[in-house]
């Protein structure tokens, strides 16, 4: 118990409970549901998987609905008659969820007496806080191979007491996964690097197996996040430039590996829509002045839009973008300033080869993502500026996190005398500075999110008034089809013809508009939007609203719905931040404002 073997094991039994512990308090002090679009939809698209549905949607962005209708224009009118392929989603993470919801007790009934708790979405929190523990073993045994135990174990310390990885873990993301995966990626490219350095022959098939390995994973993770496939490039890079035997059959391995992962997925969304990655194929050109906010994704005609984009403009985004990078993401990378010691090192010669190599192969990395990151943002970080899928750096700092120990320990060789009692205190201390983020949140009271439209129980019991065959459409539809298991379109950009282009595909029966569109910003959203649509929802909306909200009977503002919209009956009830317009009266068993 006190030496060898078995003080280490009782060690990792300690710091396996303490993990086990931190996450439960923190599961039960800070526990809210999903508040972004991506995880929800992964989510519900787990649960489609899992019902036997195939990889089918009922968030319906009429953009895929264009998509699938260029891909089989015989079939074009009849795209809402059958379950809706999605084609905005890698596969990965949802299927790695639809297993788990097999197995896993699920319950996708949301609890009317916690109407901010979906039992789901804990499961998924625990899942990911398992990856995250594996996360930081593998993290501490590539440190170990590359530094030593101390630089190790202050890596792993640092990893998973950072507040914005417990973050991600609670979001429903795949960002943990992702990191998992990259993470094991290092870890073949780190035995690979080995083997080279012992002078084995080369092309052994252990060397080959690993280089395939590091292939299969770099294409778990473009299925779990399409422009993490770019990674392939910076793994190439390492094996033909550091490699001096048999560079080019490992080379080779590992990109075959890698197609051979990614080619049937990419072959299933050629034939469904003639795209290599469904809309997600078109992030270079979202947010650009013609394509503002989600108006891609909202359109059934976009051609007329799409050919206003030239290829300034998307270097324009570029550039912006890339100036919030370096002046935020990169200087706080991975959610903490351990970064600093990391850029510091840069200047420090390593004369152990390995570091030198994999600094490079860090650098080439961060240089990639930061470009790819800055070219594909849409709306979705607008939406949630910190924690959201095109967040790509995040997934490389935890390698960051193990050259910035490592020069920790470097500059700390010179000021603190080698007595081990007193060297391990100053980097507990140093460990605790860096982790009080996350204390401090633990321990300091519960702030929930002000004004989120995603209540689950209200949701569903809003969904539940639409039969299954019915659709509706929403402002947040990836929130209906998960909490209230019913098809629902995304908003059309107006109220005018194309929403009218989107009844004539299926007749629309209700529409639900929430916080997301009566919380807009009245100048600079609403009236500037109405420059590229008249008729906007935000409008919509506003000329709907009663004059008097607390009256028996309500006088309407501006001639009740626009004349001619064909959905005429409203719940008052939900005004003024919701509203539901249906075509008939559902309601009878609607229920009250929250």
């Amino acid at each position: 118990m006190e030496e060898g073997k078995g003080a280490a094991i009782l060690l990792r039994i300690c710091v396996v409970l303490g993990f086990i512990g931190l996450a439960m308090f923190y599961d039960l002090t800070r526990f809210e549901c999903f508040s972004t679009q991506e995880a929800m939809e992964s989510a519900h698209l787990a649960r489609q998987l899992a019902e036997g549905k195939g990889y089918t949607t009922d968030s319906i962005r009429p953009f895929c609905l264009h998509l699938l209708q260029e891909g089989n224009p015989a079939h074009a009118q009849q795209v809402l008659q059958h379950p809706v392929p999605d084609l905005s989603n890698p596969p990965a993470w949802p299927c790695l969820l639809a297993g788990l919801m097999k197995v896993l007790p699920f319950n996708f009934n949301p609890d009317p007496n916690q109407p901010w708790s979906f039992q789901p979405e804990l499961w998924i929190r625990a899942v990911n806080e398992l990856l995250l523990l594996a996360s930081a073993f593998i993290l501490f045994q590539v440190a170990r191979r590359l530094f030593d135990n101390s630089v190790a174990w202050l890596s792993a310390i640092i990893f998973a007491g950072t507040e914005l990885f417990w973050k991600f873990s609670a979001s429903g993301l795949s960002t943990i996964w992702l990191i998992l995966i990259f993470l094991g990626m290092v870890w073949c490219l780190v035995l690979l690097e080995e083997r080279e350095r012992r002078a084995e022959p080369p092309c052994l098939p252990g060397s080959l197996a690993l280089a395939a390995a590091v292939g299969v994973l770099a294409g778990i993770g473009g299925l779990s996040r399409y422009s993490f496939a770019w990674m392939i490039l910076p793994v190439l890079m390492f094996l033909l430039l550091f490699f001096t035997r048999g560079r080019v059959k490992l080379g080779l391995c590992a990109a075959v590996a890698f197609l051979v992962v990614m080619a049937p997925w990419i072959a299933r969304n050629l034939a469904l829509s003639h795209t290599c990655f469904g809309s997600n194929g078109f992030a270079l050109v979202e947010t650009t002045p013609h394509l503002p906010d989600d108006l891609l994704e909202r359109s059934l005609q976009p051609a007329a839009a799409l050919s206003h984009v030239t290829p300034w403009d998307v270097f324009n985004k570029l550039l912006i973008n890339e100036g919030e990078i370096l002046r935020d993401s990169l200087p706080r990378l991975g959610g903490n300033w351990v970064s600093a010691f990391f850029l510091c090192g840069l200047l420090l010669p390593f004369r152990n080869p390995a570091l030198k190599r994999f600094r490079v192969f860090l650098l080439v990395s961060l240089v990639l993502m930061a470009v790819v990151q800055g070219a594909c943002q849409t709306h979705l970080s607008a939406d949630s500026p910190e924690i959201n899928s095109e967040n790509l750096l995040v997934v490389l700092s935890p390698l960051v996190f193990v050259f910035g120990a490592g020069v920790f320990f470097t500059l700390l060789d010179p000021i603190v005398p080698p007595i081990p009692r007193l060297r391990q205190g100053v980097s507990a201390l140093f460990a605790l500075v860096v982790c009080a983020p996350l204390l401090v949140t633990v321990l300091g009271p519960f702030q929930p999110a002000a004004v989120s439209p995603y209540a689950p129980a209200h949701i569903e019991r809003v969904a539940a008034m639409m039969r299954p065959d019915e659709l509706m459409m929403s402002d947040i539809p990836w929130a209906v089809a998960w909490y209230g298991a019913r098809p629902c379109a995304w908003l059309t950009p107006d109220d005018g013809d194309t929403y009218k282009e989107m009844d004539k595909l299926k007749h629309v029966q209700a529409i639900f508009l929430t916080q997301r569109t009566s919380d807009r910003r009245f100048l600079s959203q609403m009236i500037a939007y109405e420059r590229l649509n008249t008729n906007d929802w935000s409008r919509f909306y506003l000329d709907s609203l009663p004059t008097n909200l607390f009256a028996t009977v309500p006088l309407w503002a501006h001639g009740e719905v626009p004349t001619g919209f064909p959905l005429t009956k409203a719940i008052l009830d939900y005004a003024p931040d919701q509203m539901f317009i249906s075509d008939q009266n559902r309601w009878q068993t609607a229920p009250k404002k929250r």
